[in-house]
């Protein structure tokens, strides 16, 4: 049965190469670009996505989702409390000692754990 599928008008930009970027740890050609609420377990997130392109992340991390709590008490959580939508938590305590709340609709760029099966010539 198909299913809907969201495509997002991004433009990706080439990683930065200087002292305030680590290098990337894994091959891009895979990444995508995904809603926050959409991250799966495993995924590795490279960059915030906007309209001015992509705003990579000085380390790419695996993404753990939980549930948001806006009253943790990490000292992160709190700033998103009055956010209208949604909001998902893509890591607690990895990388950094303190969650990763984002608004479930922004965009990031992943590199999905499970990519999608390749397509065969036949197809």
């Amino acid at each position: 049965m198909p299913e809907p599928v969201d495509f997002f008008q991004a433009v990706v930009t080439a990683y930065l190469e200087d002292a305030d970027h680590a290098p990337l740890l894994h091959d891009p050609v895979h990444a995508r670009v995904a809603r926050a609420g959409d991250v799966a377990k495993g995924d590795l997130i490279l960059a915030g996505v906007g309209m001015g392109g992509a705003d990579y992340f000085n380390d790419q991390y695996t993404a753990r989702p939980e549930p948001y709590d806006p009253a943790c008490g990490c000292g992160v959580c709190c700033h998103l409390a009055d956010h209208p939508g949604d909001v998902v938590v893509l890591s607690n305590g990895h990388p950094w000692q303190a969650c990763d709340p984002w608004p479930a609709n922004d965009l990031v760029l992943i590199v999905p754990a499970h990519r999608l099966p390749e397509r065969t010539a036949k197809e």
